[in-house]
């Protein structure tokens, strides 16, 4: 969960009611994620629950993809010296990606810029 709270902080400056309004979290079925104390946290959050199909791995295609995307671009093939050190290139790479990447499924915009767009829609 403090992943969770630490990305809304970040984003959105705050971790209250609703901060994550319009997001999205696609999870396994595994019991951390169907605990209810997880699920009434992230939906106080205002983010919306996705579970993949079960038995069907694909469906939960976009986390892993992400993840391995994070794995190539900053962990592998490097040494660190603590876990401090793992942990600030894995949020340099979070930065990079949000505000850089040009995403194809988002129109060729980065992660930022789509969150953007889709707030000024919603409050015109």
């Amino acid at each position: 969960m403090q992943p969770i709270a630490q990305g809304l902080l970040g984003e959105f400056g705050g971790t209250g009611a609703e901060v994550g309004r319009g997001l999205t979290l696609r999870m396994d079925h595994g019991s951390q994620y169907t605990a209810d104390d997880f699920l009434n946290q992230v939906r106080f959050w205002g983010v919306t629950p996705s579970f993949a199909f079960v038995a069907e791995p694909q469906t939960n295609g976009v986390a892993e993809r992400f993840n391995r995307t994070l794995k190539e671009q900053a962990i592998h093939g490097r040494i660190f010296g603590n876990l401090e050190e793992v942990r600030a290139a894995a949020v340099e790479f979070k930065d990079r990606y949000n505000r850089h990447w040009r995403l194809e499924k988002l129109g060729f915009m980065s992660p930022h810029e789509a969150r953007h767009a889709a707030t000024m829609k919603e409050a015109a």
